[in-house]
């Protein structure tokens, strides 16, 4: 019954909030909603634990073996067909049907298309390619094409470079399957991408040292971002950008006597990073992260307050499409919102919509208003929402219906006087029931999927 009432409630409020004019996303007087600490505060259960580090490393093992986007790089053999090599290349590296536009307005021609065909190199693959392993050494764009050009779908949109696919952060393990024709360009398969990446933004080592780094990391990046110290001693590592969820080893044994590049480690964790020496092999390196960044002795407990508090951690960052920009993402936010709690997810919102391993609720296409509000109801802050390429985060409910957190390119409104259009172009909260996905459609209606990454019982308090 009490049930019902909450779904008549919310049901009226979005009947009252589409016959009105809505000038700003985010209605007057919320303000409150901006804080975290206002929708934690809203959910009696939300600082309990869900559940343990052991539970999130069964989850994330039956995810690398469930999800076909996603690769268990332990499992790779010591050498792969040439034949997979260019299928893998080539299902990327598609030359675009739709026209393409540079900065400068010019559009791509068939002398453009030739270029980023040759580029590949691939009749250089050979039947038989060994394996060759890496650590990433700063954060690196992952591209569908090894070249910087950007790209765009229209030649005045300049903000979605269509080359751009993804990143990879310093510490990933990468295995090497091929090498550009300029030998400037790398095809990487990282745990949850395939794509090109620079050369000299990995340091090649043996399958145990670059896969073993991993499993040594014990100080995870809790903040949106955090830096390294500045040292002139070690350049390679000064100011280094470590993104949320990135994990290192931390060196306890070091000796407080002992500097590190120049500093003494009094005010900061002695972390070891992978630098990249003159011949490319890897080189690791102790650095200092401050103690004052927002880092943690591995992944924060896994409760629903601290899923709401990583994702406002986010607010106001720029959208970056493919984490472009020193950014990321609607699917990159989530997945580093989750990675900083322990837990992994797919890449892309096609493969996070259906991914099998999570509480998945299909909504059908034919699903009423009602429908569809009765199921987003029945979730919990920090449960996502997914429609066609895009993902949203529930945070909580007020009177106003449901609200979400989501890192957006663009913002569209319904109310009295018609659709409008805000400019977004980052993080944002607000409530959900007023957003338009489409000029059909709002986003409740274009919801396709929801999943509860966290399990919806309790575990621990």
């Amino acid at each position: 019954m009490k049930t019902m009432l909450r779904v008549l409630l919310l049901a009226l409020c979005a009947f009252q909030a589409s016959a009105q004019t809505l000038p700003t996303a985010l209605p007057h007087g919320s303000e409150h909603a901006l804080r975290a600490a206002h929708w934690i505060a809203r959910w009696p259960s939300a600082e309990n634990v869900l559940m343990t580090e052991s539970a999130a490393l069964e989850q994330n093992a039956r995810l690398l073996k469930a999800e076909p986007s996603m690769t268990n790089l332990w499992a790779l053999p010591a050498s792969v067909p040439a034949t997979e090599i260019r299928a893998r290349i080539e299902t990327l590296s598609t030359v675009p049907s739709a026209p393409r536009y540079f900065a400068n307005g010019r559009a791509a021609n068939d002398a453009d298309h030739r270029r980023w065909r040759n580029a590949l190199h691939l009749r250089a693959i050979r039947d038989q390619t060994p394996l060759r392993f890496a650590l990433v050494v700063q954060r690196a764009a992952l591209r569908a094409f090894p070249t910087d050009e950007r790209v765009f779908a229209e030649p005045n949109q300049t903000d979605l470079d269509r080359f751009q696919e993804s990143a990879l952060f310093p510490g990933a393990p990468v295995a090497v399957l091929h090498t550009s024709a300029d030998g400037h360009w790398v095809f990487v398969l990282s745990e949850n991408y395939a794509a090109w990446m620079k050369a000299e933004h990995i340091a090649l080592t043996d399958r145990d040292t670059a896969l073993g780094f991993a499993a040594r990391a014990s100080r995870t990046i809790t903040g949106a971002q955090a830096r390294l110290t500045t040292t002139p001693e070690a350049p390679e590592l000064s100011g280094l950008l470590l993104d949320m969820g990135t994990a290192l080893p931390e060196r306890t044994d070091w000796p407080a006597e002992n500097a590190v590049n120049g500093q003494g480690a009094l005010g900061s964790y002695v972390v070891e990073l992978p630098s990249r020496t003159e011949n490319g092999e890897l080189r690791l390196r102790p650095a200092l992260l401050p103690r004052g960044a927002d880092s943690n002795h591995g992944p924060l407990a896994a409760s629903r307050a601290n899923v709401l508090r990583q994702a406002f951690k986010f607010l106001g960052e720029r959208y970056g499409w493919g984490h472009d920009f020193n950014a990321r993402d609607c699917s990159g936010f989530v997945a580093e919102i989750y990675r900083s709690i322990g837990l992994k997810l797919p890449r892309n919102t096609s493969a996070q919509a259906i991914s099998p391993v999570f509480a998945r609720t299909a909504i059908p296409a034919d699903w009423t208003h009602a429908q569809r509000l009765a199921a987003v109801t029945a979730l919990a802050p920090g449960d996502l929402l997914y429609m066609p390429g895009h993902v949203v985060m529930l945070v909580g409910f007020d009177e106003r219906g449901p609200w979400v957190i989501h890192d957006s390119n663009r913002i569209r409104l319904r109310g009295q006087n018609g659709l409008l259009e805000l400019p977004s172009n980052g993080v944002a909260v607000m409530p959900l029931l007023p957003l338009q996905f489409d000029d059909t459609r709002d986003y409740l209606g274009a919801i396709t999927a929801i999943q509860r990454i966290l399990p919806a019982e309790q575990i621990a308090p």
